[in-house]
């Protein structure tokens, strides 16, 4: 019989963040590859250069690894003079959901302070919907970098177009309206 080496990589989902889980099966299986496996499915942070962080809550930090955007350049004369919240947001996303009722008293807090855009990105007709109403927004790159990103809120300068900080499934109301009042302190003349 031969000496048999099955492995096979299943896409999990833990704590909002995709990991790669490697499994080794049968004999010998050379640990330089397994490490190799394993390391590549760790996920990596990285950060972008301009951003500013509001919070380091454990929800702010992790949203870090997922996101960035900065546009350099300003968004639609639409959304200028107030700080703009931006939701990926997918119908059959549980995380969606779960943020739904912050977002919502946020929206009624912050009404006429803030502009909020939500892009649905259930399925291809939303989607088509969503990167239409991006591009004319001035959001059209923030958008393809981030659409697999449900459940990502990101707080913009709208004079610049950069994200000054995001979140990822976080309900964390202080924390939204943290950076949401940075970045007005930042719109004052």
């Amino acid at each position: 019989m031969l000496n048999e080496r099955r492995f096979w990589i299943e896409p999990i989902h833990l704590e909002s963040v995709w990991v790669l889980k490697a499994f080794a099966l049968a004999t010998a299986m050379p640990f330089p590859l397994a490490a190799l496996l394993l390391a590549l499915g760790a996920p990596q942070p990285f950060n972008v250069s301009g951003s500013v962080q509001a919070d380091t809550t454990r929800a702010a930090i992790g949203a870090s690894q997922w996101v960035a955007q900065r546009q350099g350049a300003a968004l639609a004369p639409s959304l200028q003079g107030k700080p703009v919240v931006v939701d990926i947001y997918a119908s059959w996303c549980p995380a969606c959901r779960t943020i739904e009722p912050t977002l919502r008293s946020l929206k009624q807090q912050k009404a006429g302070k803030v502009s909020f855009v939500t892009f649905d990105v259930s399925d291809a007709d939303q989607l088509k919907k969503s990167r239409e109403r991006a591009k004319s927004l001035g959001l059209g790159a923030f958008l393809e970098a981030n659409r697999s990103q449900t459940s990502l809120v990101a707080v913009i300068d709208p004079a610049t177009g950069t994200a000054v900080q995001t979140f990822r499934a976080s309900t964390d109301e202080g924390a939204y309206s943290a950076a949401i009042k940075k970045v007005q302190s930042m719109l004052k003349p």
